[in-house]
């Protein structure tokens, strides 16, 4: 059976995902948590999910 290669660093990648998520809502716990997080957390999800979504296809 073939698997992924990569299937351990995006298993990484995916942890530290939800480590920020967290970390960001407990910081910013407001209704509207998209516009109090900041442009720099938006654009590091955003990083992290491409990295994901790269080394899965790539593997």
């Amino acid at each position: 059976m073939y698997r992924n290669k990569n299937v351990n660093l995006v298993i990484i990648l995916l942890i530290c995902l939800l480590i920020i998520n967290i970390v960001s809502v407990i910081l910013h716990a407001r209704i509207h948590i998209v516009y109090s997080m900041g442009m720099g957390h938006v654009f590091l999800i955003g990083l992290i999910i491409f990295l994901i979504v790269f080394l899965y296809f790539k593997g």
